[in-house]
């Protein structure tokens, strides 16, 4: 499969008409019998995505490799942090692009809290063909910056991940757009079906930082303000 190579822009233009889109067919319920949120919207307003509390989400402790070829422990990577986790291919034609844009503009929402607070992780969907150094030209298209990673593995690591946060897809090309964002130390995860613009993912950060140092500030120790530089 050609690989598809969009501008930032241009991806995110394509992102709203992809906005209910997937690679191949819809998604299934997730069963949780949880009542529906109401729906998040893309770029011009067209219905993209739906956000509902993640039941049985876990960061398994697992080593992948990052764009630069060095490992990365998860559960390290998850500590003290929110996570918010895209998984995407670098040969996908469809709605990756868009989504990696996405993330790309979400940096600049984040501002001062990406990495200091908030890490953004894209995991490969196609280990065998994404290595490091090809993951590495995809992420530098969309701005990466640190704070942001993108992994692969061998798949027999990728696949353990993938299960372990609901976002595995037998046939890759048949992959739906999904988003988790959430805090590994209270097991609490929030899943995005859909695309949804950069403003209203990092709303959805901001609740997640706003509850941890609520927490802190509980235990009596020092808050510093959560909305700094964000």
């Amino acid at each position: 499969m050609r690989s598809l190579s969009l501008s930032v822009p241009n991806a995110l233009l394509l992102a709203g008409a992809l906005a209910a889109a997937s690679c191949g067919r819809g998604g299934e319920p997730d069963g949780s019998g949880a009542d529906p949120a109401p729906l998040l919207l893309a770029p011009g307003g067209a219905a993209a995505a739906r956000s509902t509390p993640a039941a049985g989400v876990v960061v398994p402790d697992e080593v992948l490799v990052d764009q630069d070829g060095a490992p990365v422990r998860l559960r390290e990577l998850a500590k003290d942090r929110v996570l918010v986790v895209n998984f995407v291919f670098t040969t996908c034609t469809t709605i990756c692009s868009p989504m990696t844009a996405i993330f790309g503009r979400l940096q600049d929402e984040l501002g001062g809290a990406l990495e200091r607070d908030v890490r953004l992780v894209s995991i490969s969907l196609d280990p065998a063909t994404d290595t490091p150094e090809r993951l590495k030209g995809y992420a530098d298209k969309f701005g990466r910056r640190p704070g942001w990673v993108f992994l692969t593995g061998s798949r027999e690591r990728v696949s353990r991940v993938l299960d372990a946060l609901g976002g595995r897809a037998p046939i890759k090309e048949q992959h739906t757009p999904i988003t988790l964002i959430g805090r590994a130390a209270e097991g609490r995860w929030t899943r995005i079906d859909g695309i949804a613009p950069p403003a209203r993912l990092a709303e959805e950060v901001r609740a997640f930082l706003w509850r941890g140092t609520a927490a802190q500030g509980a235990g009596g120790r020092r808050l510093d303000d959560p909305w700094r530089n964000f």
